[in-house]
């Protein structure tokens, strides 16, 4: 009977140690799932809900990360960290397009948290603690530090660039009295797909770009300032001519955003805003971009 109960218990033993390594196959698959991205070659663009502010990752096929803005708070950090794969703390390319709180503020508390590869900023004259504070950490964490000019063409992966369309030369050190319309404008381009983010740029800016001839069509347009009324002109719009346009702005927010004129001309493009809709996702191939339903 001993031997039999021997047999017994040995079998049992190699039962559970077959579950248990099925059980570690499949953490490991589930890992790299993760790991080597949701989407296979896709670009990857959220448009985060945090409140009166803004920000936007993309995450590129290779898994470099492209943050740009980071809204008034730590409201950032939750969304970061949902949306970067599997124990990735890194981001490769962090972008300041101006630096008002509701832009900046996220993006210290992203700072002190994650491993950023190298910036890109305006560089104009601020005196708010807020950017003392950015520069400080900056500084102490050696973090690469570039200023955005027209012209420039950041290349993130195979057949992914950004390109900078404004400002329109250095402003680093410089003193700006209307910092929205001193914003970066970028266009990124992912084979034929593209999305153009505005910061706060104003109409102003906005006609400064058409009448230098820029090729401002995008699939994704980031609309300008929250939706304010002296942003977003209807020749803008129909230059950029987006399948989607999205409005990154607080509910029920004290500055009336986004105003009514302002979604009157947009009425004939397919207009998303993170007050309503929360979080919202596009997935880019080489071709087009769409919605996806995970939000």
């Amino acid at each position: 009977m001993w031997l039999l109960d021997i047999i017994q218990y040995k079998k049992r033993q190699i039962a559970w140690s077959f579950l248990a390594l099925l059980a570690a196959a499949a953490f490991l698959v589930l890992r790299a799932s993760f790991e080597s991205g949701k989407t296979g070659q896709s670009l990857e663009i959220y448009f985060f809900d945090i409140g009166q502010g803004s920000a936007i990752m993309a995450s590129a096929p290779n898994e470099n990360q492209i943050l740009i803005d980071g809204g008034p708070s730590a409201a950032i950090l939750p969304k970061v960290e949902e949306s970067l794969p599997f124990g990735d703390k890194r981001i490769e390319l962090l972008i300041l397009t101006h630096p008002d709180a509701d832009h900046l503020n996220g993006l210290i508390e992203v700072l002190k948290r994650y491993e950023v590869a190298t910036i890109l900023q305006t560089g104009i004259k601020d005196d708010s603690a807020q950017y003392a504070e950015w520069a400080r950490i900056i500084k102490e964490k050696n973090i690469p530090v570039y200023f955005a000019r027209l012209g420039q063409n950041i290349k993130a992966a195979d057949n992914l660039e950004i390109r900078i369309l404004a400002p329109f030369s250095s402003l680093e050190g410089k003193e700006i009295s209307n910092t929205n319309d001193s914003s970066i404008v970028g266009k990124i381009i992912y084979g034929e797909s593209s999305l153009l983010f505005t910061g706060d740029a104003s109409n102003i800016l906005e006609s400064q770009m058409i009448l230098a001839g820029f090729d401002l069509e995008a699939d994704i347009l980031q609309v300008g300032h929250h939706g304010s009324k002296t942003s977003t002109s209807a020749e803008f719009l129909q230059k950029v001519s987006p399948d989607f346009s999205v409005i990154q702005v607080g509910l029920k927010n004290r500055y009336g955003h986004p105003s009514q004129e302002t979604l009157d001309r947009l009425k004939n493009f397919l207009t998303l805003r993170t007050d309503l809709s929360g979080d919202i996702k596009f997935e880019c191939d080489l071709e087009r971009c769409r919605k996806t339903d995970e939000y």
